[in-house]
């Protein structure tokens, strides 16, 4: 949804982006118009275009398919902080598998530090 940028308020309607999948949390790199959005359950990060099209051309997986002990439960997300490093690495908590685990095995919850793949 569009919104103003000095009061936060809605400019224009919501926007279908994508849909087909159990996403929890999200991170937003308007400069290369995409979401990495976390699927909890499903266990994986994705990457989304931010485009109205549905996503037509698909949902990227870029952690946790082939499954991976380290990231199960992924949830919520928060950009790095240092230099030039917005939309290359971010944090995201991880559960440990409370609400659902893949293989019967709970986890302890952590943080994860992830490098995203760059965009070509």
């Amino acid at each position: 949804m569009k919104v103003d940028p000095a009061t936060n308020d809605p400019t224009d309607l919501p926007e279908f982006v994508a849909g087909g999948r159990q996403w929890d949390d999200f991170l937003i790199d308007e400069a290369a118009g995409l979401a990495y959005v976390t699927t909890h359950r499903e266990n994986t990060i994705d990457r989304v275009r931010l485009a109205h099209d549905g996503n037509r051309e698909g949902r990227t997986v870029i952690a946790g398919d082939p499954f991976t002990e380290t990231l199960v439960g992924p949830s919520a997300g928060a950009w790095g902080r240092a230099q030039g490093k917005k939309g290359r690495v971010a944090y995201f908590t991880s559960d440990g598998g409370t609400a659902q685990p893949p293989d019967g095995v709970y986890r302890k919850a952590k943080v994860l530090r992830v490098e995203l793949p760059p965009v070509g």
